[in-house]
């Protein structure tokens, strides 16, 4: 089913889609601080208190060994006991009530390090949780308001990938990283100090492989961001696929392609493995690297404190250390493996959510919306005029129209037909301002539809489409959805303009009935007329019906036509159709081609004429010999 030109065009297009997201952020210094900044406002405070407070019981966490060493010699060196900070007359001269002194103080300290310990987890969390919910949202409500020419030329699974696989990567990190990359630091830190105050001269050797560390965490983490960049690149590739193949199943089982569309996926997924592969590879030395290092600063140690302490010196180190300095120096030592270990599982995860942070960035970036009008659309009469319209998709060069001057007076229906492509269509979406024109201007009221705010233009517009969508849920919440709780009986008035309520009432649940997902429960007809139904409950001013009946049957279309002639009656009305019938009684219609007006008129005027609408309605009345 496949060939080798096929497979070239299907790399070509994920060649194109290939980093299109995250670029669009590339000249973002620090992706996930500024992601972060952003989707923290207001929250900052409880991340700050969260680290001060994650600071706060490693270092009393780490003080026990250093208070539990100072006691050993105490107790068996007859060293005096000297604790920063606690006064001498508390500290009780004979070993017995030193143990004793020692246990009470190393327990209330525990309790301090826990209670200290528990509000950075709460205070972290709460910061991880409430960002995530604005970046979330907040990259979701952006995605809405993208122009249509975005949703143009960018898979549904990519943008999918962003709003889940991504907001996901994130949420790993930051509920994880934050507190562990504070604990990391913290306990190093701590470890250092402590290590300081026992043996200034001992410690430096125990961290002098901290710039080793240091450069080898910056090197590897250079190699996560980069393989994780291709991750997120490939997930969202193969999500794609997968969204595509799935929404066309019903093409994929007609042309029994089944086959086919599994080695397609099995393709990309291979190549989503070997990304993965590769990223994690980075994971699996990263890790003992730094342990080795870690490693040998901890050998190192053991044997020159060792020494030390038998000969009394090393080499030119000058005094001499007790087994109370040197056994919680060890251990503080030991400390350090631990921070290294926590902070390259930490990068990692920091590194995997910068590569998210680029691409979701890059959904806020991409292609801003134009700028808005601010000019509201109070009450509007519906008179519409199109002014030397000229246009473009974007990324095109081919004009999908071309001059079109069109004035249409309030309350008049107005029937477009013409052979697909002729763009009739088209004309209708830069009414709803999905697209501007490149030539001219299409006015609403007088006023430019670019100066209108889009929330007030659409809501004066109801509009039907050839193949409505519903959304998974009941039908009673789909005729609703433009409208805040509407009663029963306006639903029900609807759905009965609309010709639905017959059906509906069939229905085991009625207007309970669910839909479900994009109304696969529904035939295509009853779809068409629960859309009918949500436009008329939501009672706009101005109707547009793009093949509004294309996917119901004679009778019921002429049912819906009965309703739709007393609800079109006092409204501007654009009807798009093929079947001729649909805009036979429109005050005009207007006929396309090549994307332009070649015709206007009454129908009988249209057939008088013998041009294009003449040459369309005998094709379907079967006149076409004649």
């Amino acid at each position: 089913m496949s060939d080798e030109g096929e497979t070239d065009a299907e790399e070509a297009a994920d060649g194109r889609e290939r980093g299109r997201i995250a670029a669009a952020a590339e000249d973002v210094r620090r992706p996930l601080p500024s992601l972060l900044r952003d989707g923290g406002r207001g929250n900052l405070r409880w991340l700050g208190a969260g680290a001060a407070s994650s600071v706060a019981a490693q270092f009393i966490s780490n003080l026990d060994m250093f208070i539990v060493g100072l006691a050993f010699d105490a107790m068996f060196n007859g060293m005096s006991y000297d604790l920063p900070l606690v006064p001498v007359g508390w500290i009780p001269a004979e070993p017995t009530g030193m143990l004793a002194f020692t246990v009470a103080l190393l327990v209330g300290l525990k309790l301090v390090d826990m209670t200290f310990g528990i509000f950075a987890e709460y205070a972290l969390f709460l910061f991880a949780q409430r960002t995530l919910h604005r970046i979330r949202v907040d990259a979701f409500d952006r995605v809405q308001r993208l122009d249509m020419g975005f949703f143009d030329t960018q898979q549904t699974g990519e943008v999918m990938s962003v709003l889940n696989n991504d907001v996901n990567s994130l949420e790993q990190f930051l509920e994880v990283g934050p507190n562990l990359g504070v604990v990391a630091v913290a306990m190093f830190a701590s470890s250092v100090v402590y290590m300081a105050l026992l043996n200034w001269q001992l410690a430096l050797i125990s961290v002098a492989v901290a710039p080793l560390l240091l450069a080898a965490n910056v090197w590897f983490g250079a190699r996560h961001e980069a393989r994780n960049d291709d991750v997120r690149e490939e997930t969202g590739i193969l999500n794609a696929l997968l969204e595509t193949n799935i929404s066309g199943i019903q093409t994929v089982k007609a042309f029994g392609g089944e086959a086919h569309e599994t080695d397609r996926v099995t393709d990309r997924s291979a190549t989503h493995r070997t990304a993965s592969w590769r990223a994690h590879m980075v994971g699996v030395g990263h890790q003992p690297a730094l342990r080795m290092l870690a490693g040998a600063a901890f050998v190192a140690t053991l044997f020159v404190g060792t020494e030390w302490a038998i000969d009394s010196r090393f080499w030119f180190l000058p005094g001499t250390i007790t087994a109370g300095e040197l056994v919680p120096f060890m251990y503080y030592t030991q400390q350090l493996v631990l921070p290294v270990r926590f902070l390259a599982w930490v990068t990692g995860l920091y590194k995997g959510a910068t590569s998210s942070a680029k691409r979701i960035l890059g959904v806020q970036r991409m292609e801003p919306p134009r700028e808005e009008g601010r000019t509201e659309l109070d009450d509007p009469e519906g008179r519409v005029e199109y002014d030397d319209v000229s246009f473009a998709y974007p990324g095109t060069d081919e004009r999908v129209l071309h001059d079109v001057d069109l004035a249409v007076e309030p309350g008049e229906t107005v029937g477009l037909v013409g052979e697909t492509g002729a763009g009739k269509s088209t004309l209708l979406k830069l009414l709803q301002a999905y697209y501007d024109p490149d030539e001219g201007s299409v006015r609403v009221d007088g006023t430019d539809a670019r100066d209108i705010t889009r929330e007030s233009l659409r809501t004066a517009i109801g509009y039907v489409a050839q193949d409505p969508f519903l959304f998974t849920g009941t039908i009673r919440e789909n005729i609703a959805y433009a409208v805040d709780d509407p009663t029963h009986e306006e639903v029900e008035s609807a759905a009965r303009e609309a010709g639905a309520h017959e059906f509906i009432a069939d229905l085991e649940k009625g207007y309970d009935a669910e839909v479900g997902e994009r109304g696969v429960m529904l035939s295509g007809g009853q779809r068409q007329r629960i859309a009918i139904a949500r436009v008329l409950l939501a009672d706009p001013p101005m109707l547009v019906f793009d093949e509004a009946t294309s996917h119901v049957d004679n009778r019921t279309e002429v049912l819906i036509q009965r309703s739709l002639d007393a609800v079109t009656e006092d409204r501007t009305t654009f009807v798009v159709a093929h079947r001729l019938s649909t805009v036979r009684d429109a005050d005009r219609i207007v006929v396309m081609d090549d994307g332009e007006i070649v015709e206007q008129g009454t129908h009988d005027e249209l057939l008088d004429l013998d041009g294009k609408y003449a040459d369309l309605w005998k094709v379907q009345v079967g006149a076409v010999g004649s």
